[in-house]
This record gives C-alpha cells, structure tokens and sequence, in this order.
C-alpha cells in the first residue's frame, strides 16, 4: 500500500476519539498489505485501529456492515466499533486513493501453528463451532447473493470475473471459465450459500486455549458455506498433509482434523453431506486462487510454480 502521511492518520484517528500520536504500529503498511494496522489504548482498555485501501467503498461498506452484524449477535470475532457519530468506519481521500478507517476491540492470543491444531482437539471443535456461527447468523441476514446489492451477479461468479482478469495465461483463464460452470451447477439456496468470511484459515483466527475468534474480514463475499469449511485445512494442506502443491500424503490427518471441526460446526449449522463431498471441488478452487494471488511469489520459484500447476493440471 502506499505511505500513509502522519496527517492523515491522525486525522482519521480523531473521528474515533483517538489520539494519533499515541497509536503504536502492529502490522501491515508493506507495499503488498492491503492495509496497516495499530493499536491504542483508550479509557483502559486495548483496541485495533487499521488504516486500508479501496478500490470500491460500497464493497467495503457491506463487508463491514456484515461483520458488525455478527459482532453485534454476540459472535467472536473481529467487529467494527462504531464512533460517536454512529458510524463504523471513515473514509479519507487521498489524491486518487481512498482510505477507510475502522476501529476493532484488541483480541488478546495468537495463532495457532499446524503442530497446536493437530494435537487440540477442542481448540478445532469450537473453531466448528465459531463458523456453524457465522453461517447460521448469515442465513438470517438480509445480503446473501451477491455483497453489493446494486451488482445481479452472485457473489462467486463476480470473484471469479475477478481472477479471470488478473489470471498469468489462458490455461489459467480456461480452469477458472471451468470451475464457474462447475458451482453454476450447484444448489443456491439459504441452507447452502451465504455471506461468508472466505478466507477462513489459521492466520485468521486468535486464539488463547480454546477460546477464539476469526478476525480479518477484508475477503468476505457471498458464497458457499463449504468454502468456510475448507480453508481451516490451508496450512495444513501446505505443511502437513499434502494436497496444496503436492498429493496429499497424510489423510488420516485431516480426516481427525474434520471430526472434531465438524463436530462442533454441527452444534451450531447443518450442511448437507453432499457438501462434503465438495470439498474437493473446493480445494481445487483454492488452489487456483492462489496460483492467482501469488504470481508475485511464483513468478521467481519455478519450482513451486511447476508443483502448484502440476496439482492443477491433476487435482
């Protein structure tokens, strides 16, 4: 992201009753962050302050709407607070950028690395749980075809448009046109789509002992509920297990890892078990995403991109 100048910050701070000059750096603000992050201490007690970049504010607006949505249900997980003027987030212009500021309760823990959610059991059932959450909550809320009520389209195909345009070669536009005829297929209704987190893996969720909560909503979108129930399997899948850029090796692990994940998502959800025999479907989806994503990466590790493309050709 580009510099944000000390006037700016400070200025936003304010709309929130924040001081700027006290706010102390947590993450972000690298020329590849979508934003940067700080946090502050008012009236006693911790909070996060981020600082992002848009391209489209009414997307953004509707994501933010959504998670004070959940935050405001009583669900764990990164909400927008709103200021004095009952707003949840502000916006500055910088020349031709648009800044959007919020401010978020401090979750104090950390996350949990590949080797915690093989071993703690209970720590991935209330992870289940906290997502059978989320889409039960999404079922009731309003939004549920598409983020941005003024576009028809369904929220994938509009992120797949999206991947489409910024896809290395026509190979990789031709798996995408593919998998957006595949999920047309699919069955859209309430039980099975929705507003989702969609980038619900473990560098997302906080931890201290079993209690959670999911946090980063920049990637929310409506889609299908499976998609959530895929991504806690992401690290995983690179480090452990296989199946990201190689065949998978260790089944057994990620078979214990969804008995306890679905086990507590069904106190919260139910899905039918046609959707998990999507699952799949969806890490194929994965997979291309971050083909897309990581060009930057890719494109100076040929041999991570031949095993990513190679998994591709071959799912």
């Amino acid at each position: 992201m580009k510099p944000i100048q000390d006037e700016i910050r400070n200025e936003l701070a304010g709309r929130f009753g924040i001081d700027g000059s006290e706010l102390s750096f947590l993450a972000g603000g690298r020329e590849d962050s979508d934003g940067i992050v700080y946090t502050t201490t008012r009236n006693g007690k911790k909070y996060v302050f981020k600082i992002s970049q848009a391209a489209d504010e009414e997307h953004v607006k509707n994501i933010l709407e959504f998670a004070h949505y959940l935050g405001s249900s009583g669900i764990r997980i990164g909400s927008p607070i709103e200021n004095e003027k009952g707003n949840i987030y502000e916006t500055a212009k910088v020349q031709d950028t648009l800044l959007i500021a919020t401010l978020m309760e401090y979750i104090d823990g950390a996350t949990p690395g590949v080797e915690i959610l093989q071993k703690d059991s209970r720590l991935v059932y209330e992870w289940g749980r906290l997502t059978g959450k989320m889409h039960q909550a999404a079922k009731k809320y309003p939004v549920w075809r598409n983020v941005c009520e003024s576009d028809e389209r369904y929220g994938f195909e509009a992120e797949i448009d999206s991947f489409i345009a910024m896809s290395p070669n026509e190979f990789i536009r031709d798996k995408w046109r593919e998998m957006k005829e595949k999920l047309r297929a699919f069955p859209i209704n309430r039980d099975t789509y929705g507003f989702i987190h969609n980038d619900n893996h473990q560098m997302n969720i906080i931890a201290s002992g079993t209690d959670i909560a999911v946090i980063d909503f920049d990637c929310a979108e409506c889609h299908f509920f499976i998609n959530d129930i895929l991504l806690p399997v992401q690290g995983l899948l690179f480090d452990v297990t296989g199946g990201m850029m190689g065949p998978i090796t260790k089944p057994e692990v990620l078979k214990e890892f969804y008995r306890h994940f679905l086990k507590g998502y069904r106190t919260e959800n139910e899905l039918d078990a046609f959707w998990l025999e999507q699952l799949g479907t969806f890490l194929e989806y994965r997979r291309l995403l971050l083909y897309t994503v990581l060009q930057g990466w890719l494109s100076n590790d040929s041999s991570a991109n031949e095993a990513f493309l190679n998994m591709i050709r071959n799912p």
